[in-house]
């Protein structure tokens, strides 16, 4: 059966995802300490792999089997970080304006829209939605190219002089920038929560114009009519813009000038019975009404409903009538006519809303419609997203993305080797202590340590294989520090061994074996030392295969050095 799985799905996923770094849930059969029995979530960006692959150039790509999942990636563990709330994001593919570039322009028919370079970052970090491209096909194809930068933090929608129209969503902080923002991507978020407030009551200048947008859409509500498509314009039909001259004004008629196209030409009285006046200043600015009449010799048009009454010198525009039909309710435009008769542009007067189908009808000409033989121009109305155009930037434009930054800072305490590389970088969920309580500390150290004596002066090398002389286990090293500490990972017991090690599993290494390199003849370094009585070998801070790796990514070798700061970024979509 046909079926499909929404993009709003993904969202909602991505969006529990973020939540899940800053929320508590129920625990079951867990040490808690929480008197209230709420844990709170943990998550960990860790790295590991110090040795090659095959090819350092090309990566294997991950497999989901449980080998690879639940224990490779645990022996191959270095160091892990914990990632706070503030170190994760929303984020959408990256999409700089660009000049003489083609933007699709949203429309609400569009099974593709978020696959499609529907919205822009500019210079100024502001990024914005493309809601008209000149497009006359009523998808929101490529029309015209956009030469023009869109430009403006307002909540209204801002036309440019190459005919685009554009949505202004949110601005990146500049925090954000450097947190978040990567060649591919930019972050994106909602600031309006539930409870109708800024999400953070200290936020600069970006949030609080996302915070104006977002109220300012959400009063439109849903199914409103922002944007109409001409598919054709047509032409022949009446109208003119001027200003009132002297003349009687009242609240249901008005003199006009009547040199427009048509007005003095046409004898017919009704030439323009049925087309809309529209009062673009003075006393009656904003309203419109629906003429009824007209004398020709007077140049008085008769109009209904009844308006505040225009005065001299105030300003008007009569086009064809914009009839705008659906389920919803109040939408209203208007239109005007070049020197052709052509309409020439369509202004939403009110987008009105709940609107989920409408049509648009053009109602021109009185009784010269069939005389005069107009032709007919064709408009489409678009309907807006729920909520409205701005209301919520990670649904509008497609959030399914999340960013996590790890800031992993020199040595991060000793914790984080500068001595060797590491190709995999993953997260990890819900890791536990030894002692079996839930990890919560900032920065933890997962190599195996071993505090060593009776050392023959050879240094041992970097991600060579070390052999336990008693135990049999073998073990990678990570580093050797101050000639007396060597940590290690890929920790593999010796299957066949009955040696019970430090931590009381048999083939792990033991305290106070010596623990020997291959050989200078057989590749290795020939060095050796001895495990330094009781407790001189230690594991990882964390309890091998507990909590749920959730991400793993392999890697070309990452280099790091004592003076050295990465930023480690992990993009996840759903």
């Amino acid at each position: 059966m046909p079926a499909l799985v929404t993009n709003k799905f993904r969202i909602h996923n991505a969006k529990q995802f973020v939540e899940a770094f800053d929320e508590v849930s129920y625990s079951s059969g867990g040490a808690v300490t929480d008197s209230s029995g709420l844990l709170n979530s943990n998550m960990y960006l860790f790295i590991g792999k110090p040795t090659a692959w095959s090819d350092d150039s090309t990566p294997p790509t991950p497999t989901d089997a449980v080998a690879n999942t639940h224990y490779e990636n645990w022996r191959d563990m270095i160091a892990a970080k914990k990632i706070t709330a503030s170190d994760v994001s929303h984020c959408i593919p990256r999409k700089n304006w660009t000049n003489n570039t083609s933007y699709f322009a949203y429309t609400h028919t569009a099974a593709t829209l978020t696959s499609q370079d529907f919205y822009v970052m500019t210079t100024d970090y502001n990024v914005y939605k493309c809601l008209s491209n000149t497009d006359t096909t009523s998808t929101g194809a490529v029309a015209t190219t956009s030469t023009v930068q869109p430009t403006g933090t307002g909540t209204s929608i801002i036309s440019t002089a190459d005919g685009y129209k554009w949505k202004f969503m949110y601005q990146i902080s500049a925090a954000d920038a450097l947190k978040f923002v990567t060649p591919n991507y930019i972050p994106v978020d909602t600031v309006r929560r539930a409870n109708g407030h800024l999400a953070n009551t200290f936020d600069n200048s970006p949030g609080q114009n996302q915070f104006d947008v977002e109220t300012a859409s959400a009063s439109t509500g849903n199914g409103a009519i922002e944007v109409i498509h001409m598919t054709s314009r047509g032409a022949q039909y009446l109208g003119e813009t001027g200003t009132l001259p002297s003349g009687t004004h009242t609240t249901t008629s008005a003199t006009i000038v009547g040199s427009g196209i048509g007005l003095n030409t046409l004898a017919a009285a009704d030439c323009i019975v049925n087309n809309d006046i529209y009062f673009t200043s003075g006393a009656a600015a904003g309203q419109g009404a629906t003429i009824t009449d007209y004398n020709q010799s007077t140049k008085v048009v008769t109009f209904t409903p009844a308006i505040t009454a225009p005065a001299n010198t105030d300003t008007y525009s009569i086009g064809p009538k914009i009839v705008i039909s659906g389920d919803g309710q109040a939408a209203n435009a208007r239109a005007t006519v070049n020197s052709t008769g052509s309409i020439n542009a369509v202004t939403i007067v009110a987008g009105g809303n709940n609107y989920s189908n409408a049509t648009i009808t053009v109602i021109a000409n009185g009784s010269q419609a069939n005389s005069y033989n107009p032709t007919t121009a064709t408009l489409t109305p678009v309907i807006g997203p729920a909520g409205g155009h701005g209301s919520d930037a990670v649904k509008e434009l497609g959030g399914f993305y999340v960013l996590t930054n790890a800031r992993l800072e020199y040595s991060e305490s000793n914790n984080f080797t500068t001595n060797n590389d590491f190709r995999k970088v993953g997260m990890l969920a819900q890791p536990k202590y030894a002692n079996g309580d839930f990890a919560t500390a900032s920065v933890v150290d997962q190599a195996t340590t071993v505090v060593l004596t009776s050392w023959n002066g050879t240094q041992y090398s970097a991600d060579e294989l070390v052999t336990g002389a008693t135990s049999g286990a073998t073990g990678r090293v990570i580093d050797f520090t101050g000639n007396n500490t060597l940590r290690l990972s890929d920790i593999i017991p010796a299957g066949n061994s009955t040696t019970a090690g430090y931590n009381g599993i048999h083939g792990y290494f033991t305290n106070a074996e010596v623990i020997a390199a291959n050989t200078t003849g057989n590749g290795g370094s020939g060095a050796s030392a001895t495990a330094n009585g009781s407790g001189a070998v230690t594991g990882g801070d964390l309890t091998r295969f507990s909590g749920d790796i959730l991400y793993v990514e392999n890697r070309s070798p990452v280099t790091r050095a004592a003076d050295q700061i990465e930023d480690v970024k992990l993009i996840i979509e759903f």
